[in-house]
C-alpha cells in the first residue's frame, strides 16, 4: 500500500505541488484550530498561560446563566430560521421555474442572486437603521400612518427582540436556497413532467407528488445547513444587540465570542466550541444516518 502511494506521488508530483498550497492553508487554518480547541477545552487558558482542569470548564458551562439563556434562543432562532428556508425560497424557486418565458426566468434568477455578492455586514447595518428608535424607517412608516401607538424600542425590547433578529433579511427570498431548489428542479427531466401532464398532474398536485419528492435530497441539505449555520451564528446578536437586554437575545456563539475576546477565557470558550461541534456532528450523523429520501434508499 505504501509502495504503491509512493509510486502515484512520483508519477503525478505536478499535481499534488499545485494542490499543497490549498491543503496546507486548509490544515493551518481550519484543521490546527480545532485540534487546537479539543486540547485547550481541558484548561484554564487566557492565551498565554494554561492550567489543566480535565472537565472543569464542561461544569462551568452547566452553572452559565449567560449560555443557559442562550438555548431556548438559539432554538427559537433555529427553529424559525428552518422554517423559512423550507418554504419561502421553495415557493419562489417553483414560481420562477415555472415561468414560460426564458428571459424572464433568467431576469429572477439574477435578481434573487445579486443580494448574495452585498457583504452582510452592509445588510446587518441597514436592519440596524430600520429599527433604530429615533430615526428608523420602521417607526417613521408606522408614524406616518398614524399608527405611533405601535412603534417602539426594537431591538432593546426584550419581549420581541428575537422577533426582530428573526425578521431580519425579510422576505427571505434571495439566496443560496433560492439556487438550490432551482438547480434541483431543473435536474428533473422533462420526461417525467410529460408523464405527468398525461395522467393529468398539474399545479398544486405535481408539486406535491413530483417536484418535493424528487428535490428531497436538496430540502435535506438545506435542512441540516440551515441547523448548522444558525446554531453557530453570532454576528447579528454582535452587531446588533450584544446579547441584550440582559440576556434576552443572548446565543451560544456570543458567549463563547466574548469569553475568548472580552474575558480572555480561551480555555472556557474552547470548550463551548468543541460542545457546539459535537451537537451539530450528532445531528448531521442522524440525519444522514437515519433520514433518507426515497431516492437514497433506491440507490
Amino acid at each position: 500500500m505504501k509502495n504503491n502511494f509512493l509510486q502515484d506521488f512520483i508519477k503525478q508530483k505536478q499535481i499534488y505541488l499545485f494542490i499543497a498550497p490549498g491543503l496546507i492553508l486548509l490544515l493551518v487554518f481550519n484543521y490546527y484550530p480545532i485540534f487546537t480547541a479539543l486540547y485547550r477545552c481541558m484548561y484554564t487558558w487566557d492565551g498565554v498561560t494554561a492550567k489543566f482542569i480535565g472537565f472543569g470548564n464542561f461544569t462551568r458551562m452547566i452553572n452559565d446563566h449567560a449560555l443557559r439563556s442562550s438555548v431556548p434562543n438559539v432554538l427559537f432562532l433555529t427553529f424559525f430560521a428552518v422554517g423559512v428556508a423550507l418554504t419561502i425560497p421553495l415557493i419562489a424557486a417553483e414560481v420562477v421555474f415555472n415561468l414560460k418565458n426564458e428571459r424572464s426566468r433568467y431576469f429572477y434568477r439574477v435578481l434573487f442572486t445579486i443580494p448574495m455578492v452585498v457583504p452582510w455586514m452592509v445588510t446587518l447595518m441597514v436592519w440596524r437603521f430600520i429599527y433604530d428608535p429615533q430615526a428608523g424607517i420602521l417607526n417613521q412608516i408606522l408614524t406616518g400612518m398614524g399608527l405611533k401607538k405601535f412603534t417602539g424600542v426594537w431591538l432593546g425590547d426584550p419581549k420581541i427582540v428575537l422577533w426582530c433578529l428573526a425578521f431580519i433579511a425579510f422576505p427571505w427570498v434571495a439566496g443560496f436556497n433560492f439556487l438550490i431548489y432551482m438547480a434541483g428542479l431543473e435536474n428533473i427531466s422533462t420526461e417525467i413532467y410529460d408523464s405527468a401532464l398525461i395522467d393529468g398532474a398539474t399545479g398544486f398536485i405535481r408539486f406535491l407528488k413530483i417536484d418535493i419528492p424528487l428535490i428531497m435530497g436538496q430540502i435535506k441539505l438545506i435542512f441540516i445547513m440551515t441547523i448548522i449555520t444558525q446554531i453557530q451564528a453570532f454576528q447579528n446578536v454582535l452587531v446588533l444587540t450584544k446579547g441584550g437586554p440582559g440576556y434576552s437575545s443572548m446565543v451560544p456563539g456570543y458567549v463563547m465570542y466574548r469569553s475568548a475576546f472580552m474575558y480572555t477565557r480561551m480555555g472556557y470558550a474552547s470548550a463551548i466550541g468543541v460542545a457546539i461541534a459535537i451537537f451539530l456532528l450528532g445531528l448531521t450523523i442522524i440525519n444522514m444516518k437515519f433520514i433518507k429520501t426515497t431516492i437514497e434508499y433506491e440507490s
